[in-house]
């Protein structure tokens, strides 16, 4: 479920487009839900066992006590399947959900399908706002889509963004 609107802007300051996909356990998980209590840093990724992918969710992972700390869960994405995805978690213990977009829906609805590689997958992150108090939706902060699929965020980096954006109180 997006918001139908295929030229959704996901710049910072913008409501982000809502979704629901199924994570590598089948269960259906809407971004409501993940922002319920907590805000999100939401990766999309190529794909499942890359050395990329693999490389850079272990190093979010080897953080994710530090993210937790400052009040923010993770989520990847990718075209993954279920079955890859279950894999992919139960190897490398991901404490995070890994959710599956075979068709691409959500990674167009964010604009990460790239136009150079013939509609395939872009790397990005995007932080997200923990929804409010009205259950608003959620606000983008900030947004990184990597220009080519070998680069990622690393993990300091996207903590001292997360640090930046708590002391000019954007959430």
């Amino acid at each position: 479920m997006t918001n139908g609107n295929s030229s959704f802007n996901t710049l910072p300051g913008n409501p982000a487009p809502d979704f629901r996909l199924q994570d590598q356990e089948g269960n259906w998980v809407a971004l409501s839900e993940l922002t319920a209590k907590n805000a999100l840093i939401l990766v999309f990724y190529p794909g499942d066992f890359s050395m990329v992918c693999t490389k850079q969710l272990c190093a979010y992972q080897d953080k994710y006590e530090e993210f937790k700390n400052f009040g923010f869960q993770i989520a990847g994405i990718s075209p993954n399947d279920i079955k890859s995805h279950q894999d992919f978690r139960n190897k490398y213990q991901f404490a995070f959900p890994l959710l599956s977009d075979p068709k691409k829906t959500i990674f167009k609805a964010f604009g990460v399908v790239s136009l150079f590689m013939l509609g395939g997958t872009s790397r990005a992150v995007f932080i997200l706002s923990a929804q409010g108090p009205r259950k608003t939706q959620n606000q983008i902060l900030y947004r990184y889509i990597e220009p080519t699929t070998l680069t990622h965020r690393r993990p300091d980096e996207l903590l001292y963004i997360i640090q930046n954006l708590k002391k000019t109180g954007v959430f």
